[in-house]
């Protein structure tokens, strides 16, 4: 999970630790350019946070982005195929929600190819991975989450 602070600040969870535990300290401040962050004890960043950076970076008007691995959206991913959209919802979110290629876990090259896979839209599939959805704020960005989870749960269901 991130969220942008400025043009220049993310900050991010850490990666290893339970959702569940995390305090407002366990938080990590991170240069959205250089992806370069202030030691944090012995934690470090999330991962991901190059797809972070990079969906950042492509949008102005997104303050938030979290990746998840949800159970629909994972069906989609295992099959590297991105989720038609329902008409009276491609104005927010375009006709389809794209499907990264395979990138390595934590590479700029997923970083890179999630942006663009994400474009427009509030969201994204990772291929053989999960997905990103992205917000004007963190709760409008669970939102995404949870909207294209029902679309891909929804598809599934007319298959």
């Amino acid at each position: 999970i991130s969220v942008r602070v400025n043009k220049k600040y993310m900050l991010v969870t850490p990666s290893g630790i339970d959702y569940d535990k995390l305090v407002p300290t366990d938080i990590i401040k991170v240069d959205i350019n250089k992806l370069t962050y202030e030691p944090n004890g012995t934690l470090k960043p999330t991962s991901e946070k190059a797809l972070h950076a990079n969906i950042y970076k492509l949008r102005n008007d997104v303050w938030a982005v979290i990746h998840t691995h949800s159970t629909y959206c994972s069906v989609f991913a295992a099959c590297e195929k991105g989720i038609p959209v329902p008409e009276d919802m491609e104005d927010e979110y375009t006709d389809y929600i794209r499907c990264a290629p395979y990138g390595t876990p934590g590479s700029d090259r997923l970083g890179k190819d999630t942006a663009l896979a994400h474009g427009r839209s509030w969201g994204a599939i990772m291929a053989h991975h999960g997905m990103v959805a992205s917000g004007r704020s963190l709760e409008d960005a669970f939102s995404h989450c949870v909207i294209i989870e029902k679309m891909a749960k929804l598809y599934l269901s007319l298959l």
